[in-house]
Parts: structure tokens; C-alpha cells; sequence
């Protein structure tokens, strides 16, 4: 008996080892550890909070860059190569003016296309001017004759100047002109008519003009 006391009396070895802690009030419920265990969560709510701040604004500003861009991009500015080849092409241009205004209605601007340059003339036609006379390549209608006794070679010529004139403004081989005769200074119609060779114009007072 005297040894089941001793046993009961003597502490265990183990606990000999730690001091028994006693629960006090500064160890449970504290407002010191209340307010600790408070204020964690929120902290971690506010660095929450700034972080999504934080990629919000990023966000924003990576729109309005794209936004940005593009309108930047599209601004009409002539790159110096596009300016110079269009001046270039400018320069390169030439006005093309009116053939009444440059040139005299002596002379075809526009020849007629597949005509023979030495045609079959009718055995009375008379040469009317020096391109006739010297007997130059025809097809260009600027070779004039006289066809009939009372036509004057002024006034073939006159003829040939309005028919080139018909031709420049209608591109036709046919038709009807009128000139002026310089020895009578009157104005006669001329009906025009073309064969493929040379341009036959009949008309005024028995006036006959070939025109090659």
C-alpha cells in the first residue's frame, strides 16, 4: 500500500519535463488577440481590392492605346516616292491641245487609216496645190485637185480646208461642207463622198474637187 502512494504521489517523469501553463485572461480573449484575428482578413481584402485596381487601370490603358493607333495610322500623310511619281506623271503629261488651234486646216492631224498613197485619180483631176504638184504620198487628205474647168484651185482648197475640218469634228469621210470661194467670195455647198481612194466633192457652179 505504502508503495501504490509513493507511486501515486511521485509525478510521472514526463511531466516533470514542461511547466503546466495556466490559462489566463491575457491568453484567452484578449482584445489584443480579437483585434489581431480582425484585422488579418480585412488586410488581405484591401491588397485584394488594389490589385484589381492595379489591372484595371492597365487594362484601360491598353484600350486606349488600341483605340489610339489605328486613328493615328490612318492619317492621310503622301509618302516623299507617291508625291514624286505623281509629279512625275505630271510632268510627263502633255496637254493635248485641239488640232483647230495648233494647226492649220491644211493639214490632216488624223489620217485616215488603209489608203493608198498614190490612188487612181479620174483622168481630169489637176493638181490644186504643192502636195499634189510634186506628187506626195496620199492618204492623209492633204493632196487637192481640181476636177472640172470652172473650179479654181483656190477654191479647191478652200474646199479641202472645210472637208478636214468635217473630218476632224466627225471622223467621217462623207458628207456635206461649205467654203468660200476667193475669187467669187461666196459660199457654195460641197457634197463630199469617198471612194476608199480619194474623196470626190461635187457642187456650187459645177464645181468638182478630189481630195486625197
Amino acid at each position: 500500500m505504502c508503495h501504490n502512494m509513493a507511486m501515486a504521489d511521485s509525478p510521472d517523469q514526463e511531466t516533470r519535463r514542461f511547466a503546466a501553463v495556466r490559462a489566463t485572461s491575457e491568453t484567452i480573449g484578449s482584445p489584443t488577440a480579437v483585434a489581431s484575428a480582425k484585422r488579418s482578413p480585412k488586410g488581405s481584402l484591401i491588397g485584394l481590392i488594389l490589385i484589381l485596381v492595379a489591372i484595371i487601370v492597365i487594362a484601360f490603358v491598353l484600350l486606349f492605346n488600341s483605340l489610339v493607333a489605328p486613328n493615328n495610322s490612318s492619317s492621310p500623310v503622301a509618302s516623299p516616292s507617291t508625291s514624286e511619281s505623281v509629279e512625275q506623271t505630271i510632268s510627263e503629261s502633255p496637254e493635248s491641245p485641239s488640232a483647230t488651234e495648233d494647226q492649220p486646216p491644211s493639214s490632216a492631224t488624223e489620217t485616215p487609216r488603209n489608203r493608198p498613197a498614190q490612188p487612181s485619180l479620174p483622168a481630169g483631176a489637176s493638181p490644186a496645190n504643192d502636195a499634189a504638184a510634186t506628187q506626195t504620198d496620199a492618204g492623209n487628205l492633204n493632196n487637192v485637185y481640181t476636177g472640172s474647168a470652172s473650179t479654181s484651185a483656190g477654191f479647191a482648197q478652200a474646199v479641202r480646208d472645210a472637208f478636214v475640218n468635217h473630218y476632224l469634228d466627225t471622223n467621217e469621210l462623207s458628207g456635206r461642207v461649205t467654203a468660200t470661194s476667193p475669187v467669187t467670195g461666196g459660199n457654195y455647198t460641197m457634197n463630199c463622198e469617198d471612194n476608199g481612194e480619194y474623196v470626190t466633192c461635187t457642187g456650187g457652179n459645177n464645181a468638182v474637187v478630189y481630195i486625197s
